[in-house]
């Protein structure tokens, strides 16, 4: 397997929750400088996630950190698939994609489901997906999988940033809605917020 220990060594390090130095596109540019055609291929035809079908690219073949991630992501799914097919007294089959067990999905996957709200059930997903990562590279440091996870994390990261900008119009609209209702004032619409007799939400 290829080393790019002085290509490495440039890159930031990155945590969960902080803030990618670089997006992936950039990441993706200086990867074609400094790697070679095939390895660069790898990370440029990697996808973040698996296709509905389940079935892995085949550039998983290609590096054992993608098989083993995306076996986690197919557990991921197919546990979710269970998970709310039971909530709903509905089959899962037709959801559930053939493929091995990985106790890592199912826990992230049980762990998403008991969030209270979707978001914070993304926020889950990805916090797990960040350490499935985290521990796939252990013995990697320079070399073509160490770049592969480096990748995966700055998407990590820049899906955790859009969520976060979710989470923080849904908490303006709520006060906005709540400073309204108190004051009587006209919304958006030149009306003024009313509180719902069946929620207690202003709309």
């Amino acid at each position: 397997m290829a080393s790019y220990y002085y290509f490495g060594t440039t890159l930031q390090s990155l945590s969960w929750r902080g803030v990618a130095p670089l997006g992936f596109e950039a990441f993706l540019e200086r990867c074609a400088v400094h790697l070679s055609a095939r390895d660069f291929g790898l990370l440029k035809e990697a996808p973040f996630s698996l296709p509905d079908d389940g079935v892995p690219p085949p550039v998983a073949r290609r590096s054992r950190l993608l098989g083993a991630y995306y076996r986690w992501e197919l557990t991921l799914r197919n546990e979710l698939a269970r998970l709310r097919a039971g909530r709903l007294g509905q089959p899962a089959d037709r959801h559930v994609r053939p493929g091995s067990v990985e106790w890592d999905g199912l826990r992230a996957a049980q762990a998403a489901f008991q969030a209270e709200s979707p978001l914070d059930g993304e926020l889950v997903i990805e916090r797990e997906r960040w350490a499935v990562v985290e521990r796939l590279q252990v013995g990697h440091y320079f070399d073509t999988e160490a770049l592969v996870a480096y990748g995966l994390k700055l998407r990590i990261l820049e899906r955790t940033a859009r969520f976060e900008v979710e989470r923080g119009r849904a908490a303006y609209g709520e006060v906005y809605r709540d400073i309204l209702g108190a004051s009587g004032a006209p919304g958006p619409g030149g009306s003024a917020g009313t509180a719902s007799e069946d929620t207690g939400v202003t709309t």
